[in-house]
């Protein structure tokens, strides 16, 4: 009986732990993403940025890289309005990332 209650503690910290990265990732991303979309970029690039430790540990590395690239790109001299919509597109994708759901196992 013992071994199972371990079992089920084990799952649940699980379970909580899986719930408490897709809101951190949501609190975090979306505000970025809702700056970004205002035109406030760089207050957005810097949230981005105080961020990163925190997204770092929680998500892949090749979808940071992806966010990096495109605040090079829409912080250059003349940003483009289809590089706007990209970047709040990925921005607003990497809680999707979190969710569980089939896509995201396989």
């Amino acid at each position: 009986m013992g071994r199972l209650m371990i079992a089920l503690a084990l799952c649940g910290a699980l379970a909580g732990g899986s719930v408490w990265s897709l809101h951190a990732v949501e609190r975090t991303a979306l505000p970025i993403a809702a700056a970004v979309e205002a035109g406030r970029t760089e207050q957005a690039y810097a949230a981005w940025e105080d961020a990163q430790p925190l997204l770092g540990a929680l998500l892949l590395h090749d979808e940071l890289d992806t966010v990096g690239r495109l605040f090079a790109r829409v912080r250059a001299a003349a940003p483009d309005s289809a590089d706007v919509a990209e970047l709040s597109a990925q921005l607003r994708h990497l809680p999707d990332l979190q969710r569980p759901s089939i896509k995201n196992i396989f």
